[in-house]
Formats: structure tokens, sequence, C-alpha cells
């Protein structure tokens, strides 16, 4: 529902805070090795004190579900993603989406 927590997958730090007209508020995580992005989108706010370069943890606050963006106001969600990049690719260069299923069911 609207207005829920989003929080930190994984460790990493933040690599991007920005806003843009499809994903809305979104947030661009890197992973402590460099080779993952966690992208958060549609974002109602962020939490209060981040900022890019920030290092942060797993399971911390980093903002609440909306519909910001091109999401539709009575479907607010939270667009998450996982790509594989480069240590050296900047946050917006092309990168490898990933299907989180087996990662969100293996034990």
């Amino acid at each position: 529902p609207a207005g829920t927590s989003v929080v930190a997958a994984a460790p990493g730090k933040i690599e991007k805070i920005y806003e843009s007209d499809a994903g809305g508020k979104t947030i661009y995580v890197r992973s402590q090795d460099g080779e993952t992005i966690h992208f958060y989108a549609h974002l109602a706010d962020y939490a209060d004190g981040l900022k890019e370069g920030q290092r942060i943890r797993r399971g911390q606050r980093l903002g609440t579900v909306g519909s910001s963006g091109n999401a539709s106001p009575e479907a607010p969600h939270l667009h998450f993603a996982i790509l594989r990049t480069t240590k050296d690719a900047e946050w917006w260069e092309p990168a490898n989406a990933v299907n989180p299923f087996t990662l969100l069911t293996s034990k």
C-alpha cells in the first residue's frame, strides 16, 4: 500500500537519487562489489537524510511506496530491479536485468 516503507535489499552505496518522468522518485544502490545495481522507483518520498555516496545497510529505510512518475495514482507500487553491471560503469549505462525469482525463493 501507499506509504509502506521501502528498505534496502542489500548493503551498498547510493549511486544516484534521481527523479524522472517515467520512474518518478528513484534510487540506484550499487553493491559492495560494484557489479550489481538495485533500482527502486515510483517512491512517494525518500527517507530523511539520504544522499548520493552514502553507504547503506541491508534493511535500511530508503523511502515509501508511491506512484510518482508514470505510475497510476490508483496503483501505488514499488518498481524494483536487479541489474548486473561492471565496476567502472556509470549508474545510467546499460546493464543486464536479472530475474529476481530465484534470489527471492532460494534458501
